[in-house]
């Protein structure tokens, strides 16, 4: 048996703003800005085939695109004749990428259904490519930059982002139609990233979730209420960022319903996630964060051959 499942998704987001001020008796205060913005989106295509029957194996090929900014500026705000600096790095990426999938589906007492299951994506280098201006300017006195010195530029630098292997598993706990409980545990080795050949302070990263999810009474046609599927989750991370000797983790609680559309299989996904990134001890800095998501799970079946006409 194969089952294909195609899908757009964001990969990831880059998105921060982030400033450092440090004094010095000759030329005053000093900031440091760092900026980023845009990020990559996954197109995939999944099939999964049915070994035996309680071993499935599946595996995502993906296409990956999008751009990145990336830009550092170095700020002298107390002196009007310094000679301030920036440096921007305009990337865009597009490539191949795969991961794959073993899972085992085992039939328990009392209509219990327990499965595993295990993630693997291996290390992939991802062809990109780079403008790159370097340039000092001044600030004028309607706050405006005048460039004086383009330090240096380049157009379309090709190279290689490298994105690290993967590997995680889990395991669920089901009474179909009724409830489910999960737990998961994903690693993935950013000690081995790089962009361009150049690597970067970041460590290995790991990620903890646990959720569940139940029906009241699935089969209550009088009581939509007792049809939807309530959801409740929470996550735990280590990130990849190991900053003055403290880790940067993050946790997430997440609640869900699914909702049955009326004549169709097809069911309608709300949710809402509110998380917190960081941390404030050396100085370093915490935010709040909130989500929402709303999605489809389609249950049709196309492609189907006819057996009359």
């Amino acid at each position: 048996m194969v089952e294909n499942q195609p899908g757009l998704v964001p990969f990831s987001d880059v998105g921060y703003n982030v400033a450092n001020y440090e004094e010095y008796p000759n030329s005053g205060t000093v900031v440091r800005n760092y900026v980023g913005s845009g990020g990559i989106n996954r197109f995939y295509w999944g099939n999964a085939f049915r070994i035996t029957k309680n071993l499935s194996f599946g595996i995502n090929a993906s296409y990956l695109f999008g751009s990145m900014i990336r830009e550092a500026l170095v700020l002298f705000p107390d002196s009007v004749n310094s000679m301030n600096f920036q440096v921007g790095y305009y990337v865009t990426m597009n490539d191949l990428y795969f991961n794959a999938g073993l899972q085992y589906r085992a039939k328990l007492k009392n209509d219990l259904f327990l499965t595993v299951g295990a993630v693997f994506s291996p290390t992939s280098g991802m062809s990109a490519k780079t403008d790159v201006l370097a340039e000092t300017f001044l600030v004028n006195s309607s706050s405006g930059e005048e460039i004086k010195d383009t330090l240096f530029m380049a157009e379309a630098l090709k190279g290689k982002i490298v994105v690290p292997m993967m590997a995680g598993g889990g395991l669920a706990l089901e009474k179909p139609d009724q409830w489910m409980v999960g737990l998961d545990y994903r690693w993935q080795n950013w000690a081995n990233f790089s962009a361009f050949e150049m690597s970067d302070s970041l460590v290995n990263s790991w990620q903890i979730s646990a959720g569940g999810e139940i029906i009241p009474k699935i089969d209550n046609y009088n009581n939509y209420l007792a049809r939807i599927r309530y959801r409740l989750g929470f996550s735990f991370s280590k990130t990849y960022l190991h900053l003055r000797n403290t880790d940067l983790n993050e946790y997430a609680i997440s609640i869900g319903f699914g909702l049955p559309l009326r004549g169709v299989k097809t069911m309608l996904n709300l949710g809402a996630q509110f998380g917190s990134r960081g941390t404030t001890q050396q100085n370093l800095i915490q935010e709040s964060y909130f989500k929402f998501v709303i999605g489809f799970t389609i249950y049709e079946r196309w492609f189907l051959k006819r057996k009359y006409f």
